[in-house]
């Protein structure tokens, strides 16, 4: 059985006191009107039974004269006393008929004022504490982190909907470096409770899995957040740190500097963050200063068909790399990006290799390969756009790079 939400029966109670309180005010108001009303009527009685008296006075005077006799004078006072009794007795009456409504519309609003302490008598019950921060865990040893991921391995098969128990379970694989297994854990926490924060956890853990990459899902994952929130804190600092990993200092100063707005000036999270700005700026500065190995050897642009860009999705990598024509399969340079407009610039050096000879700079001339990938996976795949050009001497510029098929 579903329950109503605990706002939503908050809301319903308030409504309910509202309505009854309004319909005491307006029964209040009427009985006072009818109160000021009976007043008056009680003026009029008050002369009905004087004139009352004064014709039983008259009545007796009237037998006495010899005006009435008996049975006349009999018929007319018990008439006479008749009405006088009927006056008297009906103040009494209105007045015990509302006491009696007055005292029914008190008892209910006690009732429901005991029925509503359910849902306001605890303030836990109006806003529950989100999944993302009800999942804590206790272990702290690799032998308790073993066993206990055992046994909410066998709560998540005894309980596949139980979104509580696939988190604990993630969390567990994370403190243990399985990342990959945390990920996917934390894709059915997120089938079963879609919350922010919690594809922010499964965007690192991605991430992580693929050697602190985090092109394609987990970018895509970060901003769809920051779309929908833009002063989500965590997705901030994740985005920073994503920005890095790609040498994309402003970038990353730009996240960490939102971030660093939300959170109190004098705490350690402010104290991390501004540490992680210091880093970025002398990672800029540097990456200011030409390094040996750093000039330009090949640069160009990517072009794209008009109908490959209808089909590139949000958030695809584009990859530009250079290999030896001859020999190795290794790309000796490779360029990384996520286009956001075509055409897309490129710049191809040594420093851009794979830390092992042979260079760039070695080569005359070298084949091109540009790749447009929706997941930023290394290895080609068969939805993936590409184009190669062979022949291509070291020390170029210009190049054109046009995709218009996907890759063979």
């Amino acid at each position: 059985m579903t329950l109503l939400p605990p706002w939503l029966a908050l809301i319903l109670v308030l409504l309910s006191l509202g309505a009854k309180a309004a319909w005491v005010l307006q029964r209040g108001l009427a009985a006072q009107a009818r109160a000021n009303l009976h007043a008056g009527q009680d003026v009029q009685s008050q002369a009905h039974r004087r004139i009352q008296k004064q014709h039983l006075a008259d009545l007796d005077r009237a037998l006495a004269e010899g005006r009435l006799n008996a049975d006349q004078h009999a018929m007319a006072r018990d008439e006479a006393l008749r009405q006088l009794l009927a006056d008297e007795a009906t103040p009494e009456a209105r007045h015990v008929g509302a006491s009696v409504r007055w005292a029914w519309l008190v008892a209910a609003l006690l009732v429901l004022s005991g029925l509503s302490y359910g849902p306001l008598g605890s303030p836990q019950a109006w806003w529950p504490l989100p999944l993302s921060q009800r999942v804590q865990i206790s272990a702290s040893t690799p032998e308790q982190w073993a066993e206990q991921t055992t046994i909410w391995q066998q709560a998540t098969q005894n309980r596949p909907d139980d979104a509580q128990a696939w988190l604990t379970l993630a969390r567990l694989q994370a403190a243990q470096n399985a990342h990959a297994q945390a990920e996917q854990a934390l894709a059915r926490v997120l089938a079963l409770s879609p919350e922010p924060d919690l594809w922010i956890e499964r965007a690192q853990m991605k991430a992580l899995s693929a050697g602190g990459v985090y092109t394609g899902e987990p970018w895509q994952w970060i901003l769809n957040v920051l779309r929908a929130q833009p002063q989500h804190l965590n997705a901030l600092v994740l985005a920073g740190s994503a920005a890095m990993s790609e040498q994309r200092h402003a970038a990353a100063q730009n996240y960490w500097q939102q971030a660093l707005a939300l959170v109190p000036a004098e705490s350690e999270a402010a104290q991390g963050l501004q540490q992680a700005l210091a880093q970025a700026a002398d990672k800029a500065k540097a990456a200011a200063v030409p390094a040996s190995g750093s000039r330009p050897l090949i640069q160009g642009e990517v072009r794209v068909s008009a109908q490959v860009q209808s089909q590139i999705g949000a958030g695809a990598t584009l990859l530009v790399y250079a290999l030896a024509e001859e020999g190795t399969r290794r790309p000796v340079a490779i360029w990384r990006g996520t286009p956001s407009a075509w055409p897309v610039a490129f710049a191809l050096s040594d420093s851009m290799g794979m830390g092992a000879p042979p260079l760039l700079s070695d080569l005359k001339q070298v084949r091109l390969v540009a790749r447009i990938s929706q997941t930023g996976a290394a290895q080609k795949q068969p939805d993936d756009w590409q184009v190669e050009l062979s022949g291509v001497r070291t020390g170029v510029q210009g190049v054109v790079l046009d995709i218009t098929a996907r890759s063979p």
